[in-house]
């Protein structure tokens, strides 16, 4: 192994253990990988922009303008008022949910076929009465599995047909993954719509149908009023995690045995939302300030999208907030630090906030900082749904399917028609895309090429292939799918896949296999993430909205990978060998 091989290897190995660690933006790791590749010598300054203007990253960003106009169009309002008509049961319901959502991830990138369909699961489980937690994450997964069935459905799709036009000079066609997608996004389903539900429903059990909300722990501070019950009680016996105390504005170490509640005391508290409400409700506590829901003065819930200029920001900084008049009353956050006061309080993905003011303020800013709302919905309005970007994209859909010009080509089409017809504020769209993601994929574009002109790719397939049947197409493409697996619970699957792609074009030249189905079993490999909630934004942005632990994604998850790789396995047996 040369200079060059290892410093690539190592490189990617170390890149990939900070994206699982996310303790820096994955932004900054990327790009700083990047910086030390062409300070290395492994990419040339001409190509370390070269991601820039990939087909993969020019397609992605296409799809994301053409999601937010999607988003506003109200196309699922009528299917959401459907659902319970219909469906007479919860099964026949949630498999209603799941097909429609992995039918529409088909076409547009994962998250935004949840975010579209996240007010239509909340907007049936509260007319049908149903438990909304045991619906989020199957149709959660029911998004991924979508996603395998076409070049455009995820980006590592769309990266390992970069990968093989770079290898043979044409790329995967349109619906070339549904060969292989589809009979694992069905098979994918099926578990999805019986074992998730059996799992969340013994963690719900005599729980009653209690909305998600019921089972949030959330963070908020509150006053204690005079004549409160929990004046003068010691503060371990308050009933609620109290993470700090401020008295007369100042700090107070509220550890020391034997510190009690006084009264006009601020409480940094973090319990069960029922729990704070009741308490709120009785007068135990108060918010600061009087904060009331009376007059026109609403609460509403939203959850934080990852395109949310609100990731990262502080609660105290949130000027498009507080200019409005708008309070967060309590944040519902993954982070393991509370400290100090809510306006400390870092936000990620997945936070869910509750906002309280008034109604025309609060559609503004969620409109502004592209957060999600839950419930009550500001930009709920029946009947208002417009068709003309619908047909659209679907014009766009049909260029690319049947061949008539590139993806990339034909959704700057799409868009070009919606900026032309006013349905998109190319500027407006362009400063709410979650550049963050775009960042990352425009600079590990560059360093997957490095793994092969470097010749690491080479390196690993011929250190794959010695320990394999290198004839056997299935064995070396059920090993690439497997490594996969592994590797993206903690990577997102982008990463995964501009990683594993070229090692997969190596060990096809190296044995004389056809690249095409070992590029399938990394593309399926790095898009099944079902077992953790960090290596997928859609399992982040459910986890928040519905409260599920860490653990509820491996139990959940596991007879959903086991299902999918063994029906990828049969159809790319059946398919492609």
């Amino acid at each position: 192994m040369g200079f060059e091989q290892a410093a690539i290897l190592a490189l990617l190995v170390g890149m990939l253990a900070l994206f699982a660690i996310d303790r820096i933006r994955m932004e900054l790791v990327a790009l700083g990988g990047l910086g030390l590749a062409v300070a290395l010598g492994l990419v040339g300054p001409a190509q370390a922009f070269a991601g820039f203007s990939s087909p993969a990253f020019v397609t992605v960003v296409e799809i994301l303008l053409i999601v937010q106009v999607l988003g506003r169009s109200g196309i699922l309002d009528p299917f959401a008022r459907r659902v319970s008509e219909v469906a007479g049961t919860e099964t026949a319901v949630l498999a209603l949910l799941c097909i429609a959502t992995a039918g529409i991830s088909v076409f547009m990138n994962n998250i935004g076929a949840l975010a579209l369909m996240i007010p239509v699961v909340t907007s049936v489980c509260r007319v049908s009465g149903l438990d909304s937690r045991r619906m989020l994450m199957p149709v959660s997964f029911a998004a991924l599995l979508g996603g395998l069935c076409s070049v455009i459905g995820t980006p590592a799709n769309l990266i390992v047909s970069g990968q093989l036009a770079a290898a043979t000079g044409r790329g995967f066609a349109f619906f070339d993954f549904a060969w292989v997608g589809l009979p694992a996004a069905v098979a994918g389903i099926l578990a999805v719509v019986v074992w998730p539900r059996r799992v969340l429903g013994r963690d719900t059990a005599g729980r009653g149908r209690l909305p998600p909300q019921a089972f949030r722990t959330v963070i908020s501070e509150v006053v204690v009023p005079a004549g409160s019950p929990l004046v003068g009680r010691p503060v371990g016996e308050a009933g609620l995690a109290i993470h700090a105390v401020r008295r007369a504005g100042a700090h107070l170490l509220h550890q020391r045995p034997g510190t009690t509640i006084a009264s006009g005391d601020t409480l940094l508290v973090e319990t069960g939302l029922l729990h704070l409400e009741a308490l709120l409700a009785a007068g135990a506590l108060a918010l600061p300030g009087g904060a009331s829901p009376s007059g026109a003065r609403q609460r509403v819930e939203a959850v934080i999208m990852p395109e949310s200029t609100l990731v990262g920001s502080r609660v105290g900084t949130l000027e498009l907030l507080s200019c409005r008049g708008i309070t967060v009353v309590a944040v519902a956050a993954r982070t393991p630090r509370i400290e100090g006061s809510l306006a400390d309080l870092r936000l990620s993905i997945g936070d869910v906030l509750y906002l309280e003011g008034d109604r025309a303020a609060i559609d503004e800013a969620i409109d502004e900082a592209e957060i999600l709302p839950l419930w009550p919905d500001p930009r709920d309005k029946a009947g208002d749904v417009r068709w003309t970007p619908v047909a659209a994209f679907a014009c766009g859909i049909a260029l690319a399917a049947l061949g008539l010009a590139p993806p990339e080509l034909a959704f700057a089409l799409v868009v070009l028609v919606l900026a032309a017809l006013g349905r998109l504020n190319l500027r407006q769209g362009l400063a709410e895309l979650d550049w963050p993601i775009l960042l990352m994929l425009a600079t590990m574009i560059p360093l997957g090429s490095a793994v092969e002109t470097t010749g690491a790719a080479a390196f690993l397939a011929d250190g794959l292939l010695s320990v394999l049947p290198s004839h056997d197409t299935l064995v070396v493409a059920a090993v690439m799918m497997t490594i996969a697996l592994l590797i993206t619970p903690f990577v997102n699957n982008a990463s995964t896949a501009l990683v594993l792609g070229p090692v997969a074009v190596g060990a096809a030249q190296a044995s004389g296999l056809p690249p095409e189905p070992l590029l399938l079993a990394v593309a399926v490999g790095a898009s099944v993430d079902f077992l953790t909630p960090i290596g997928h934004h859609n399992n982040t942005v459910v986890m928040g909205i519905a409260g599920y632990r860490f653990s509820d994604f491996p139990r959940a998850g596991w007879p959903v990978t086991l299902v999918v790789a063994v029906a990828a396995i049969l159809a790319l047996w059946a398919w492609w060998t």
